[in-house]
């Protein structure tokens, strides 16, 4: 799933401190965050070019992600990225859109209005936007989740994820937000076969970017009902397979 965006799906009836921002003016920003998804996958994962990672997670009134679903964000991140000055998180709020439907050219509208951590000198950053409405291109069996659309932009459909968790016979909204987050984020490391090249032949070229292994994190199951179910019987979010895992030490993770 080339093109802007690579989506994560639902498909059929069971679903699948406030810190303030660095001022840009402080900041000798790079203007590389409109690259190809998987473009920035070894700046990403390694520390030759940037010591550290900031990930912005900017979310609407009322669509604030769980603690436990970040601190799971930050607990893979710090297992599979080499950056030796730490990861650090900053949380923004924006004024909610209340537009139903979000289209990608508008969460990327969105971003150019509002995001506010950018790559600069040692320090890359990463965007996460948690909107209060659905894919416009949902449909009444198929709900997308999220999004990677450039290489170091993300985008998490908050609403739909409440929606389809929470209540009798569905997951834990913090665990399918996790499941969600991390799998969007592997996209942009560059998995599967995105820009971070495989080891081993693993991608499920049936349904794009993903891993052929049903267990891993990046396997396309990971975004349907069928992942809902293993949910509900497992406190984990899904893990990376050891091939994925192989991939991202070979392009400078760990």
């Amino acid at each position: 799933m080339k093109k802007i965006f690579l989506a994560s799906l639902l498909v059929g009836i069971g679903v699948l401190l406030t810190q303030a921002c660095k001022k840009d003016s402080d900041k000798n920003i790079e203007n590389n965050h409109r690259k190809q998804t998987g473009a920035s996958a070894n700046d990403l994962l390694s520390s030759d070019k940037y010591k550290s990672l900031v990930v912005q997670i900017q979310y609407m009134t009322g669509f604030k992600p769980t603690n436990d679903a970040i601190a799971r964000l930050t607990t893979f991140l710090n297992e599979r990225l080499n950056k030796s000055d730490g990861i650090e998180i900053v949380y923004s709020e924006i004024g909610a859109q209340g537009k139903g439907t979000y289209s990608i050219a508008d969460i990327v509208k969105i971003e150019d209005d509002f995001r506010s951590e950018f790559t600069h000198k040692k320090e890359i950053a990463a965007y996460f936007l948690f909107v209060d409405g659905d894919f416009v291109e949902n449909t009444e069996n198929s709900k997308v989740l999220g999004a990677a659309y450039y290489n170091t932009s993300m985008v998490i459909f908050q609403k739909t994820i409440l929606d389809l968790s929470g209540g009798l016979g569905e997951p834990s909204t913090n665990k399918l937000e996790a499941t969600v987050i991390n799998h969007e984020f592997g996209h942009i490391l560059g998995l599967v076969n995105l820009g971070t090249a495989m080891q081993t032949s693993h991608q499920d070229s049936a349904h794009g970017a993903h891993c052929s292994n049903s267990n891993c994190l990046m396997n396309w199951q990971a975004e349907t009902g069928g992942a809902v179910n293993a949910l509900l019987g497992n406190s984990q979010v899904p893990s990376l397979d050891q091939n994925c895992i192989n991939d991202l030490q070979n392009n400078g993770g760990k």
